[in-house]
């Protein structure tokens, strides 16, 4: 039956509703009898716009679409295989088989250094991500085991049409905005209501991004090249694209709404004008009073800055999430061996060695309770009282040259300072073998690696014939090399900043030291606690730094590398790296789908890196993960960690999905 025949049933019925209803209560049935036809209406045009892109996608492609998980007989469709596709809910179903009720319960603790800000436009950390990934979800998801494909989220159904232009998006039903705890107050009462979600908080997210004022270039770098997100209906949001780029299928399927309702208000509950929004998003007052809300499985608690964050189990929540009550993030304590100490006396519940610790509480065997290494036995360290394993994590760590500075502002002198940096040394005396070498800006896990390109092994040489030939030389004899900078004698000193709380880092730069010392080069190193050296890489506020970078599986180069970020505040293009060949490349991979094509294209990338040197690449990441494993109290073991390492994808092994708290 069409949908015309169905449309026209419903009005027969309800026509004849009408005529049967009792004179008595004619008004009171009335009212009742227009919201049901104001209900129906909306559902129709619905289900109309959703008919009409079938209807579109059969004229231009004369093929079968499909939109249901299962099909008849409860098969699964094999179109929903996670992989994108034209013309086709391609979307796996949503994967909650981890959750097992009998295990929910109990607050998990970790240390956490504290983000800025929780803002989820503006914040550009790795800690405001994670504590966002907790309190929102996202259209689309993916599962650890195969982090590759994508699966349902906010969105049960995705459609992508006109050759990876236009993603057509059908939202779940029954979901609401958490109400933030400052709606109990009386000023905040306006607050105080369950709000759902709808497609218009899509479309807020996207004119936030977009908003000249908004200061979140992280996300302009993947949004230029986005047309419009629009409400085709409350549970119906469509995505163009103005070209066709391959980062539109992450940008796209990874857009999280943005609760309007609160954001496009001032504290008094009075709409801010489109001249005013932008700016106060900046610096919003709801994120100054340390609020957050979102969909997601878990309601922010707490926020008390370099103290603590909690959030605590949504009771309204459409999935199922993690296990616990409670997640708890401790901030107090920022130091390794106070963190170590804790974590033994039982206040935190997962953590990580530093390779020091590793040394000292694992090969060195000063800890019992951590079984002993075994060269042939990778999970040898389960079968402590303190379990631990060797995980590699998608992430490295560099040195970043400011090429604004004139110290640095030579591709010469940036390569003599990887020429003057022992890698391989530091690796194996620093961090005692944990880590791989970084050559250039792909992980070497990633299919887009390039193993061709040779790294700049230490080699003092090589780099004190770079600084001579940069015209870096000692030209008074005391023992520092100069240079005339228009017109004035400059010595070749600055400072490195880097992060406070890490004793590899205190030790690498020592070494550093000496070494560029020994070449005419002074170097002063400066500490700083994350929120201050989150401040430095915004600000562009150093000569020198350190970092590091965590990433997905796939790759793309605009965010940090394109030239029109090298001066945007808060971009991540922190050094000021400009190229235009590499500009032109990062955008030519944009722009490319077949994979093959798109390892070229990186390989390419990776060598203009490479022969530019904006940072010193160090160290690909790679640790050891610690968990409590035996019950020192009421809900203290941890559960499930083993599982998930042996059977998620290696880059996403830890995460807590299967995780639980004993309740022996």
């Amino acid at each position: 039956m069409d949908k015309g025949k169905i449309t026209l049933l419903v009005i027969i019925a309800l026509l004849l509703a009408i005529q049967i209803l009792d004179r008595s209560r004619e008004p009171e049935q009335m009212l009742a009898f227009a919201e049901r036809i104001e209900e129906s209406q909306e559902s129709l045009r619905q289900q109309q716009v959703e008919f009409n892109i079938i209807v579109e996608a059969i004229k231009e492609k004369g093929i079968e679409l499909t939109g249901g998980g299962k099909g008849e007989g409860g098969h699964v469709d094999p179109l929903r295989d996670g992989k994108p596709k034209l013309y086709a809910n391609f979307l796996l179903p949503h994967n909650d088989g981890h959750f097992n009720p009998t295990y929910v319960g109990g607050t998990l603790k970790v240390y956490q250094s504290s983000p800025k800000g929780l803002n989820p436009i503006v914040e550009n950390s790795a800690t405001a991500s994670d504590a966002n990934g907790y309190i929102n979800d996202s259209l689309c998801s993916f599962h650890p085991r195969h982090p590759q494909l994508w699966s349902e989220g906010l969105a049960t159904s995705c459609i992508i049409s006109d050759d990876y232009l236009t993603y057509t998006f059908y939202l779940r039903d029954e979901v609401y905005w958490q109400v933030p705890e400052i709606a109990k107050k009386s000023e905040f009462e306006w607050l105080n209501k369950k709000v759902p979600l709808t497609a218009n908080d899509f479309v807020a997210t996207f004119e936030t991004v977009m908003n000249p004022d908004v200061e979140c270039p992280q996300k302009k770098a993947y949004w230029d090249d986005m047309e419009s997100v629009t409400a085709l209906a409350n549970n119906i949001v469509q995505v163009k694209w103005k070209v066709k780029v391959y980062t539109s299928l992450n940008t796209s399927m990874s857009i999280s709404p943005l609760p309007r309702h609160i954001y496009s208000f001032n504290e008094k509950g009075e709409e801010y004008s489109k001249e005013e929004y932008g700016l106060a998003m900046n610096k919003h007052w709801f994120d100054e009073m340390r609020q957050a809300v979102g969909v997601g499985a878990y309601v922010l608690d707490e926020f008390t800055p370099d103290k603590v964050i909690s959030f605590k189990r949504n009771l309204d929540y459409w999935g199922r999430g993690y296990h616990f009550d409670r997640i708890e993030w401790e901030g107090l304590v920022k130091d390794q061996d106070p963190q170590l100490v804790g974590f033994k006396n039982g206040d935190v519940h997962a953590h990580g060695l530093s390779p020091t610790q590793f040394k000292s509480e694992v090969l060195d065997r000063n800890e019992p309770r951590f079984a002993a290494r075994e060269v042939n036995n990778p999970k040898a360290g389960r079968a402590g009282e303190f379990a631990w394993e060797q995980v590699r994590s998608r992430s490295y760590s560099y040195i970043g040259w400011n090429m604004r500075s004139v110290l640095f502002n030579d591709k010469l002198v940036r390569r003599a300072m990887t020429y003057a940096f022992p890698k391989q040394r530091i690796i194996d005396e620093v961090y005692y073998g944990l880590g791989r070498p970084q050559v250039a800006n792909v992980h070497p896990d990633s299919v887009y690696y390039n193993p061709n390109i040779k790294d700049h092994v230490f080699d003092l040489k090589k780099a004190a014939a770079l600084l001579d030939e940069a015209g870096w030389k000692d030209s008074n004899g005391d023992g520092i090399r100069d240079k005339l900078i228009n017109g004035q004698k400059k010595d070749f000193e600055f400072t490195i900043k880097y992060y406070a709380s890490s004793v590899e880092w205190d030790s690498t730069l020592i070494i550093f030291k000496n070494q560029l010392r020994e070449i005419g080069v002074v170097m002063t190193p400066k500490s700083f606690e994350w929120k201050e050296l989150l401040r430095v890489y915004e600000d562009k506020d150093f000569e020198a730094v350190s970092g590091g970078w965590r990433f997905g599986l796939e790759v793309d180069f605009v965010q940090l590398w394109h030239s029109k970020y090298a001066e945007e505040p808060r971009s991540s293009n922190h050094c000021g790296f400009k190229n235009k060949r590499a500009d032109e490349i990062a955008e030519k991979l944009r722009n490319t789908f077949d994979q093959e094509e798109r390892i070229k294209i990186a390989k390419e990338f990776q060598e203009i890196i490479f022969e530019e040197q904006p940072y010193t690449f160090f160290r690909s990441g790679e640790g050891i993960f610690i968990w409590q494993n035996t019950d020192k109290g009421e809900n203290n073991k941890v559960l499930g960690v083993e599982e998930g390492l042996d059977t998620y994808h290696p880059l996403y092994s830890r995460e807590k999905l299967l995780w639980h708290l004993s309740k022996e």
